[in-house]
């Protein structure tokens, strides 16, 4: 049976690393100089995620109004008309075919408004 180790660029460098500082400090203080590095990789690694956080967040609320907006659009195309609102716009004789919901209300006030105007006159 045979066993592999693999080593690796940054195992390497671990490893070395190590040796260095068993061999630049004394074996007593390696727990020290273990819990700063360790403080410091926690600053450094919120520090990133902080910074990732303040550039993913306005990407997300970008996106998320473009999900919503088109959702909207979507929504709007799928629901005809109210059934009432066609009802006062053949009243009003505004024709409804192939036209949007949005389209057939501006016709409905935009003719109400006139004959009120007219009304007035």
């Amino acid at each position: 049976m045979h066993i592999y180790l693999v080593l690796d660029e940054q195992t390497g460098l671990l490893i070395f690393l190590f040796f260095l500082v068993l061999i630049a400090w004394k074996p007593e203080a390696l727990p020290t100089i273990a819990r700063e590095l360790g403080k410091w990789y926690s600053w450094a690694r919120r520090s990133l995620e902080d910074f990732m956080r303040e550039i993913n967040e306005p990407i997300r609320e970008a996106r998320s109004t473009v999900t919503n907006t088109v959702y909207d659009i979507r929504r709007t195309i799928s629901e005809g008309p109210d059934p009432d609102i066609i009802r006062i716009a053949k009243a009003l004789n505004i024709d409804t075919q192939g036209k949007t919901r949005q389209e057939i209300m501006n016709e409905i006030l935009k003719r109400i408004s006139s004959n009120t105007a007219n009304d007035g006159k």
